[in-house]
């Protein structure tokens, strides 16, 4: 009897999400490579646990994370969070302590802010948490 090969498929995920009530604040830890499929895929996720739990504040961490992404896609990031649900007043803290990432970041710091989001960018958690509930 001829057996048929076996295949493993795993799907990596490049993040992780969750609720913190503590801070009530949906927390994202991306690792990895992160592309804009990861980045769509997280915002749509983040909006529902948002408004499952009726927060605006967030804190994303991309310090493991290497970015791939497009300027043009950063450029339309605000748009497609509002596409999404997604009502001012936001705060989001992006945690990042990974060099490769800087200018990425800043650019959607900046494109976020001249749109009216509230965006910030530190280099660790706790003071990420700290400007969240300020």
């Amino acid at each position: 009897m001829a057996t048929s090969p076996c295949w493993l498929v795993v799907k990596l995920v490049s993040f992780t999400i969750r609720y913190n009530p503590d801070i009530n604040a949906v927390e994202t830890n991306f690792r990895g490579i992160v592309t804009e499929n990861e980045i769509q895929a997280q915002v749509q996720a983040n909006h529902e646990i948002a408004a499952n739990n009726a927060t605006s504040l967030a804190i994303v961490n991309v310090t493991h994370a290497t970015l791939q992404l497009s300027i043009t896609f950063i450029y339309g990031l605000p748009e497609l969070c509002e596409t999404l649900g997604a009502r001012r007043p936001v705060r989001m803290a992006i945690v990042n302590r990974n060099e490769q990432n800087d200018n990425l970041i800043e650019f959607y710091r900046l494109v976020s802010q001249n749109r009216g989001w509230n965006v910030e960018i530190f280099s660790n958690q706790e003071q990420a948490q700290v400007w969240l509930l300020a």
